[in-house]
Order: structure tokens, then sequence, then C-alpha cells
């Protein structure tokens, strides 16, 4: 079993990034409820709560974001789904690139309170804003993520085998930086929300030949079905799901479509930020329609 693998499974038995947000909410469901619970659950949700506003502050000061506007889906609709996963529902409320000037150089780089927000940002500008890698405004954040991005490659790459030994919540304990609040992880994160949001209820042999078309051309030098195959092996976690290519070959890699292509060599680490923006792109403009289900669907209706 390779190094992404083992710590896959750690994330699993720690209960992992995407239980992260999980206990979050069932945290914050105790106090407005009055449940008890414990002192560090407390603690962990103050630090989150003080390193957004914190972020916040070095984006617009004393200013609070003004949220996206938000079509009105039907529930259930392509377009409800998609913008109600959590990482669309944060990048809805970060400051837009439009109108917000990037903190201070070095900034965002320098202190891992601000990723999560940037992150965030950078979703905001692809999905709602209708921008492209390519906008200077974009290409400006990207650059300030360079040195994060290629330390969150880097360490995954050199994540020790002998991680998966280690007690539960020992695992949980270390499984943290980067793999839960880097750029990587959380632009992911947010991919692997668009294509749940993208299948539904449909079958995934079905709907591979709408994620392939949606896909073609997108990210130059990669075809459709390798992007294809690292969304679906990311998102899946049975071998014998159906696809265009043999999954077995990439499903226990990771539960990150963006790792995957990194550690494949698809990608160079500087790169992989961008090759992310542009597939969530794609996959939000297909998302755009009111149908249930992607087979029937036109975009805009």
């Amino acid at each position: 079993m390779g190094r992404a693998s083992n710590r896959k499974k750690a994330q699993r038995q720690a209960g992992g990034p995407n239980l992260r947000r999980i206990k979050q909410d069932a945290r914050t469901q105790a106090v407005t409820q009055g449940l008890p619970f414990d002192l560090d659950a407390m603690v962990e949700l103050a630090r989150v709560r003080a390193g957004r506003s914190i972020a916040v502050q070095a984006w617009l000061g004393d200013a609070e974001p003004v949220p996206a506007e938000m079509p009105p889906w039907p529930e259930g609709s392509l377009g409800h789904r998609l913008l109600a996963g959590p990482s669309m529902e944060e990048a809805r409320g970060a400051p837009s690139l439009l109108t917000s000037p990037l903190p201070v150089t070095g900034t965002i780089a320098a202190d891992p309170v601000h990723w999560p927000l940037a992150t965030s940002v950078l979703i905001r500008a692809v999905v709602f804003d209708g921008l492209t890698p390519g906008h200077p405004a974009v290409s400006a954040l990207l650059e300030e993520f360079t040195r994060v991005v290629e330390a969150e490659v880097a360490h995954m790459q050199d994540t020790d085998d002998d991680l998966c030994d280690i007690e539960p919540f020992e695992n949980y304990r270390l499984v943290r930086f980067p793999e839960l609040d880097g750029p990587v992880y959380l632009l992911g994160r947010a991919l692997t929300e668009a294509v749940w949001a993208t299948v539904g209820d449909d079958w995934l042999a079905d709907v591979d030949r709408v994620l392939q078309a949606a896909l073609d051309g997108v990210v130059p030098g990669l075809d459709a079905p390798l992007l294809v195959d690292a969304l679906i092996a990311a998102s899946y976690t049975h071998a014998d799901s159906p696809g265009t290519q043999p999954l077995h070959q990439l499903m226990n890699l990771s539960d990150n479509p963006l790792e995957i292509l990194a550690l494949g060599g698809k990608a160079l680490p500087k790169d992989i930020l961008r090759v992310g923006l542009l597939m969530l792109s794609a996959l939000a403009r297909l998302c755009q329609s009111s149908s249930h289900s992607v087979l029937q669907a036109a975009p805009g209706t």
C-alpha cells in the first residue's frame, strides 16, 4: 500500500478531513441546543471562528464580504445540489476579487489561518463571479499560493508509511497540515462535492460521457478521460464503480482528485490549483440547470 493510500486510511480511522466539518457542525448544534460537549471542542470551534475573522479582516478591514448572488434553483436540481455543498456555501460568502484587492503580498502564504478563506475566494471567482484562472486577480492569488502548494504536495509525497500504525486519535492529531487546511485539499474537496452534485442519483457509467464532454479540452495537456478518472476515483470508494478507465489503478491513491494528478506526475505542483479551478469551472457550468439529472439538462435551464 502506498503512502497516499496509507494516509487516506489513517484519515478514515481518525474521522479524517471530510468528517471534520461534520464534527464541527455537531458541536455548533450542541452549543445552540445547550448540549454538553468537551473543552477541546469549544477551543477548536473558537480557533476556527477566530481564524476566519483574522483572514476576513486582512482582506476587507472592518467591512463584511457581500455574498455572491445565487440563482433560485429548484430543490434537488443540479444547481441546487452544487450550491448546497459546504465548499460553495463558504465560497459564496467569501470576498470577491472583483471588488476586494489582495492583502499585502506575502500575507496569505505566511500564515495558514488565511488559506481556507483564500481558497474560497478562488472558488468564488470561477464559480460565482465568472472569472477564469487567467484573470489577473486570480493569477495574482495563485502566485501567492505557489510556495504553500509546493510544500503541501511535498508533504503528501513524504507522508510516513508508519502513520497507519499509530492509534486513531493520535492520527487525527497528526493528519492536519496540510491535508486538512492546505489549498490543494480544500479545492479538491470542492471538486469532489461538484462531482457528487453532477452525478446525483444517476449511474456513473451514464454520467461519465457527460463529464468527459464537459472536461474535453478544458485543461491543456490533460485529456478528459484522465481528469474524469481522477474525479471519480477520489469521489467513490468501490473499485467496481462504473467508469471508462480501469479505476483500480487510481482508486486507493487518494480521496483528492488534485492529489491524484499531482502524485501521478500529471501536473506540476505550481500548476495544480490552476488545473483544479479549470475543472471546477467546467463542472459548475454543467450544473447550471434546474434539471434533476445532468443526462437531461441543458446549461441554464
